[in-house]
């Protein structure tokens, strides 16, 4: 494993397009030695939520007891800056990790101050491995298919279980890789 941690982040959204929905959730843990530690959930408040029903169907978030507990942008965006000085200035990563930054840019507007330019990013991993012959075609690149081919427990569509369960998919991607290259 990487001595270097490595932030896996993801978001929970009222849609998809970051210039009209609401980011509604973050959740990071940081990959330390093979083990994804340190959880943080954040849920972020607006005084008006943009959301699509088809989201909220997915995310199964409730807006009443999400806004009671959420924080303002400000606070959420500092407590990601606190979250990663504590491990230093490290790379992001995620599944599908782009649409996820153009959520977290506009909200964290000196993300290339806080953590290192370039992420990894293991739906574009798996799909190299699929090419490559490491990983199985019929595997697939979605999270909740790479998760049950590792055998991976999770619980789809929650920020902090979808950063988690991506940090264990990329500890199992890089032993294939591993592997691949001792044989």
């Amino acid at each position: 494993m990487p001595s270097q941690p490595i932030i896996f982040l993801d978001t929970e959204t009222g849609g998809q397009n970051p210039a009209i929905h609401s980011l509604l959730t973050i959740g990071l843990v940081t990959l330390q030695d093979g083990e994804p530690t340190r959880p943080l959930h954040l849920p972020l408040r607006h005084e008006t939520y943009n959301v699509r029903p088809e989201a909220m169907a997915v995310n199964g978030i409730d807006l009443q007891a999400h806004h009671a507990q959420a924080q303002d942008a400000e606070a959420v965006a500092q407590a990601i800056r606190d979250y990663a000085v504590e491990v230093g200035r490290v790379m992001l990563g995620g599944h599908n990790f782009g649409f996820d930054l153009a959520f977290l840019r506009p909200l964290l507007p000196d993300l290339g101050k806080v953590f290192r330019h370039g992420y990894t990013d293991t739906k574009l991993a798996a799909q190299f491995l699929i090419h490559a012959g490491v990983l199985p075609k019929s595997v697939g690149t979605p999270l909740d298919q790479l998760a049950k081919y590792f055998g991976i427990e999770y619980a789809a569509h929650d920020a902090l279980e979808d950063a988690r369960t991506t940090a264990q998919v990329y500890v199992k991607l890089m032993e294939l890789v591993r592997k691949a290259d001792e044989q």
